[in-house]
């Protein structure tokens, strides 16, 4: 018995296959199209493109060591009480009169005595005892003795002297001062020793040039003087000092190293244009602190390039 095609419950069922299997159809399409979408802008994201800009990169290290300065250390010409005429940092001229000493005999004053200085310079009131030995007369033998500690005394007013005593000293502030430091060959990879090298270098936020004088190779290690030409008063009054040093720059059209994508060995990155990815070869100037310095035809600061080309593809968008 042949089934009736015009069956009204047969003709419903397809219907509803129909309106199911439509329905279907369109959510798929729409899941596919949300897909896309949210595919291109997960892309976008991890792309992060931007533009191409000239920077600078630097490199800073840290130099600590012992300070060497011309120190003339004052003495009191005899048994007393001292009074300071001169502050600590003060500017001296030569025959300037720095402290008095008012002898003092079975508890009676007695006569007062000058204390001056045979050479202009800048007073301190701050006296360690190396003075006659961290001088810049050391730098003719390599090799500074290590000092586990550094005793730092304070002269103050009216305090008993004897005579004798070192009350006082004078700091040549217009010659050079050396550090005696070692540190590490990969904090000045340009280092020569034959060759003097500078570098900007910072103290407490004053900018300072340093330059290298005698320095000697101890396996991984630098060993030697350091010249500051210029320096802050202020800086006289320290035995051991920490530099930060500017040991390299890079400037250029810089990327960071995830950038570069290699095809075969030749270097290149991905730029956006159009918001499509579009490899262009480079050549690479130079590395430093994860950043490379990069060239090539086309660059400008104009472009924008994929920084994060993990899944960038040639012609697929990116923005």
């Amino acid at each position: 018995m042949k089934r009736d095609m015009s069956d009204p419950k047969s003709a419903k069922r397809r219907r509803r296959r129909t309106a199911i299997f439509r329905r279907g159809a369109g959510l798929l399409v729409l899941l596919l199209v949300l897909g896309f979408v949210f595919w291109g802008r997960f892309v976008a994201k991890v792309s992060n493109v931007q533009f191409l800009t000239r920077q600078e990169v630097a490199q800073v290290v840290a130099l600590e060591g012992i300070l060497l300065k011309n120190e003339i250390v004052l003495r009191a010409p005899v048994g007393g009480k001292l009074h300071l005429a001169a502050a600590d940092g003060d500017r001296l001229e030569a025959g300037a009169k720095a402290a008095q000493v008012l002898a003092v005999q079975q508890e009676v004053g007695g006569e007062t005595y000058d204390i001056a200085t045979p050479v202009a310079g800048i007073c301190c009131t701050h006296l360690d005892g190396l003075e006659q030995i961290l001088s810049p007369d050391s730098i003719d033998v390599l090799g500074i003795p290590k000092f586990e500690k550094i005793d730092d005394k304070a002269t103050s007013e009216g305090v008993r002297v004897e005579k004798g005593q070192p009350v006082l000293k004078i700091i040549d502030n217009l010659s050079p001062v050396y550090i005696y430091a070692e540190t590490p060959k990969s904090y000045f990879p340009d280092l020569k020793i034959d060759k003097p090298t500078w570098w900007e270098a910072n103290w407490e936020g004053l900018a300072l040039s340093v330059k290298s004088l005698k320095v000697t190779d101890k396996g991984d290690m630098w060993a030697g003087y350091f010249m500051l030409p210029a320096y802050p008063d202020q800086l006289l009054h320290q035995r051991t000092i920490r530099l930060n040093i500017t040991a390299r720059t890079l400037k250029g059209f810089l990327v960071p190293q995830r950038a570069i994508v290699f095809r075969g060995e030749q270097p290149g990155i991905f730029l956006s244009i159009k918001q499509k990815a579009y490899w262009k070869p480079v050549t690479i100037e130079g590395e430093l602190e994860g950043m490379l310095a990069v060239s090539g035809p086309g660059l400008t600061e104009d472009s924008r390039y994929v920084n994060n080309p993990l899944l960038a593809r040639e012609e697929h968008w990116v923005e």
